[in-house]
């Protein structure tokens, strides 16, 4: 008698509501047999696990069938019961009679949609599995069944709980499967969530090319390139697979847990986000009018306007459309000013505190509103603080409706005649500025509680014909809502960007998710912060807490727009498209549409498709931040005169403007016209003193010869963001001019170290002209490869390369390179730093100078 016949006959003996037929399968940690239900009249799948040498209250099978018992979803095998045969555990579970993966991808030819269909159902599984703590751990194709085109997630033999303790964790490794095993797992470290996204990963791949991303040969020789080596490019895989698709199986694959996504739900809604970029792929394909390609090109977009722009973006919400041309039925767009208080000297109350109570109200009750547009903050202030003294009020609204288009404004005031305190709103009307609607009212202001709700409500009143909302307004204690004013006044008011800050937004968010308000605060830090240091965590933290955000708060045009502009400083293209179509499913301003679609062409190095949707945007209605972008758009299109003139229109409303002046100074450094670079500079800092524009400003120094000057203004910057490195890079060629040995190489070092975790192309330009600098010849070459191959169709690397190779002297090489800046709009002025001095001596250098500019001289000055 086999063994099996053997063990079927005894079970049944032994267990009366379960009978054993025949064997399915047999592994490490048991076999599983087909069995009937003889009470419920159905097939069941049973597992009888390998004996264990522990008591059965603590024995490891035990604990797969707690672990199971907790989880109740469609995309994981469902648990019946659990029952006790001969000191066996034996869990009952529904019966499949599908096929595993394995079997699934060799018997199938299924389509790419259909492939990353089933995948999306394998993440959507997880993301249950890792919300009740349990990770999987042994992640591979015969642990997946399929059964007409539905996943199951099976056998969590060797699965554990996410936050148990490291000690108290099962040895993964000497049980689990080593070719699907995480680095982690193998090397026997820590593990997290992250663990089960590395494998998916190495599955998906497997799934989609029909090879494992680490090699071909034995188990333990794909576990040792697991553990040690990269994986494949799937950029490399034929035939060719999107490009955000690819970037998705590159970033599950990275060694770096803090490299890959986030967790299991972001990438099922990337790989949804494929999934419907294909299908309509599909449906263009058969039409017969040219649309534009829904797959945008990831191309590195242009760092010195990038978060500046994310970070002037008008705050009311805004989304993506499919076709360029916004039909929406007639907008309308308010403006609020700042509140007044009166009489303040009578108050005992902190009237910061009071104003930003009463403005954080206001501008939240317009936001909320699904027929007004609330003219963005930014604007407002750009016009009102930089009006002529001798405007009058009327004069003031004038030029705001004439910069802005505002249709209506909102004004509030705060006058204490004692004992009472009064606020008034009042609506007025352009274009003649009647009151149309006029709303005081007592307010009690040591409740700021009270007043802020009080404010929403008078708010609604005040426009009875506007009177649809997104969401109902929170409801706060009052701790809750002065925690809340004082970070919005740290924000707002004061534009105090720390990481105490932003991790008090982070915790007050945990504790009052419903709180929507804090959403906002915690994205214009989170970009700000990152702007400075570019350190990802921040984004990580922003995008983490704004996915785990209330359901109702995710269905706002507010949400969209936080979600999408996080997404576009990450540059994960495809969520950022996903988010701003669904802004416009929600409702957003046809303005603020055209607004973030040219943002997002403008990224993406789009720039005649970012140009009209920026010029599409200004058709609907005046906006100064809309017209700075499109300047830059212009510029960057060699449109330089059109682009001046936008700049000085929006100076001539507001002399104020901080972009509009760095923007000027941006381009007449790289039009070499020097005096005026650092005149625009030195006016954008005493507006808003920026490491980015210091940074210039030493740049615009050093060209123009005054090195111990821009050694100065360098060092500010870099005490500023200590760890940006183009900051670092700039201080230490200055440092080095000036013979500060003692001080330069330390520097370089730094650029380096830096960016050895980075692998970007202005990583590794900063590494290559790092090294040159050294002496590192053939490791500046090296990390200048490695650049040219990641923008290989584009020129950001060539003035790098005329540097690189100028300094190691290799002059052919330099020169080929310098002719090509040249061609691409470099200044010859930027030819005149110090380490093209070698070439002042070569006839044919002068003479290619002198083509762009007959005056060219080498200019020994600088040495």
């Amino acid at each position: 008698m086999s063994l099996e016949h053997e063990t079927v006959l005894k079970f049944n003996k032994v267990i009366t509501n379960y009978k054993l037929i025949k064997l399915l399968n047999q592994g490490g940690m048991g076999s599983v047999y087909l069995a009937e239900d003889t009470r419920l009249k159905r097939y069941v799948a049973i597992k009888l696990l390998k004996p264990t040498e522990h008591s059965i209250e603590h024995s490891d099978p035990l604990v797969e069938a707690q672990l199971l018992a907790r989880l109740n979803h469609p995309n994981i095998v469902q648990i019946h019961d659990v029952i006790l045969y001969e000191q066996q555990i034996c869990i009952v579970m529904e019966y499949l009679k599908g096929k595993t993966l394995q079997q699934f991808q060799h018997q199938h030819v299924t389509t790419l949609s259909e492939k990353l269909n089933l995948l999306a159902q394998l993440c959507a599984g997880l993301t249950h599995a890792h919300s009740q703590d349990v990770m999987h751990c042994d992640l591979k194709p015969s642990n997946i069944l399929i059964d007409k085109n539905e996943l199951k997630i099976t056998d969590f033999g060797i699965a554990t709980l996410q936050n148990k303790p490291l000690s108290e964790q099962r040895d993964e490794s000497s049980c689990g499967s080593a070719s699907a095993m995480s680095p982690e797992q193998l090397n026997k470290q820590p593990l997290d969530f992250r663990s089960d996204l590395f494998s998916f990963g190495m599955l998906a791949y497997m799934f989609i090319s029909g090879r494992h991303p680490f090699g071909e040969g034995s188990a333990q020789t794909i576990a040792n390139n697991i553990a040690n080596g990269k994986a494949c490019n799937a950029h490399e895989i034929i035939p060719k697979l999107p490009n955000e698709l690819c970037d998705l199986l590159n970033q599950l694959l990275q060694r770096k847990k803090d490299r890959r996504p986030v967790d299991a739900q972001s990438v099922e809604r990337k790989l949804q986000a494929v999934i419907i970029a294909i299908k309509q792929q599909e449906i263009l394909a058969q039409d017969t009018v040219p649309l534009e390609q829904l797959a945008l090109q990831k191309k590195s977009p242009k760092k010195a306007v990038f978060l500046g722009t994310l970070l002037c973006i008008a705050v009311v919400a805004t989304g993506l459309m499919y076709k360029l041309q916004v039909h929406k039925p007639a907008e309308h767009y308010v403006a609020f000013l700042p509140p007044v208080v009166k009489s303040a000297a009578l108050l005992s109350a902190d009237t910061n505190m009071l104003k930003a109570t009463i403005d954080d109200a206001i501008r939240q009750s317009i936001i909320n509103s699904k027929q007004l547009n609330l003219i963005s903050q930014d604007e407002v202030a750009l016009i009102l603080q930089s009006g002529n003294a001798k405007l009058t009020f009327t004069d003031k609204l004038h030029k705001l409706k004439q910069a802005t288009g505002a249709q209506e404004v909102v004004t509030a005031e705060l006058n204490c005649m004692q004992p009472q305190c009064y606020l008034t709103l009042v609506r007025l009307e352009a274009p003649n500025w009647t009151v149309k609607a006029r709303k005081q009212w007592p307010i009690v202001i040591d409740s700021y509680n009270q007043m802020y709700h009080l404010s929403s409500q008078q708010l609604t009143a005040l426009f009875p014909d506007f009177d649809s909302k997104y969401i109902a307004m929170a409801q706060l204690s009052d701790k809750e809502q002065i925690e809340h004013i004082e970070l919005y006044q740290k924000v707002q008011q004061v534009g105090d960007y720390t990481d105490q800050l932003f991790m008090r937004i982070k915790e007050a968010i945990e504790q009052t998710p419903q709180l929507y308000a804090n959403y906002e605060l915690l994205r214009e830090v989170a970009l700000s912060l990152y702007q400075q240091s570019q350190q990802a965590e921040y984004l990580n933290i922003a995008s983490k807490l704004l996915f785990n955000s209330p359901t109702a708060y995710q269905n706002t045009p507010a949400f969209a727009t936080n979600a999408m502009l996080i997404a576009v400083a990450r540059q994960d293209w495809l969520t950022a498209k996903q988010y701003l179509a669904k802004a416009e499913q929600v409702g957003a301003s046809s303005t603020a549409l055209y607004e973030l679609k040219g943002l997002l062409y403008l990224q993406q190095d789009q720039l005649p498709e970012a140009q009209q949707a920026f010029e599409l945007a200004l058709k609907i209605r005046a906006n100064p931040i809309i017209k700075q972008n499109l300047a830059q758009v212009l510029w960057w299109q060699g449109q330089i005169e059109e682009a001046k003139q936008l700049l000085n229109e929006v100076i001539s409303l507001s002399s104020q403007n901080y972009m509009a002046n760095q923007l000027l100074a941006d381009i007449a450094l790289t039009e070499g016209d020097l005096a005026i670079a650092i005149k625009q500079y030195k006016q954008a800092i005493e507006i808003k003193p920026d490491s980015i524009d210091l940074s210039n400003l030493s740049i615009a120094y050093s060209l123009q010869g005054e090195f111990s000057q821009a050694l100065i203004v360098a060092q500010q910057a870099v005490d500023i963001n200590p760890e940006h490195i183009s900051f670092r890079l700039n201080l230490a060629d200055i440092e080095k001019v000036l013979g500060l040995s003692e001080s330069y190489p330390a520097n370089y070092l730094k650029v380096v170290e830096l960016a050895q975790d980075q692998h970007t192309l202005d990583s590794y330009l900063e590494v290559a002209q790092a090294y040159s600098q050294l002496g590192e010849a053939k490791l500046a070459l090296q990390a200048l490869n490695k650049a040219i191959s990641i923008a290989s169709d584009h020129n950001e690397y060539v003035f790098t390369a005329a540097l690189v190779y100028s300094v190691i002297g290799e002059y052919q090489s330099a020169l080929m390179y310098i002719e090509k800046s040249l061609m691409i709009g470099y200044h010859p002025m930027w030819f005149n730093l110090p380490w093209f001095k070698p070439w002042c001596q070569k006839e044919e250098f002068i003479a290619l100078m002198q083509q762009y500019d007959s005056s060219f001289r080498c200019a020994s000055a600088l040495y």
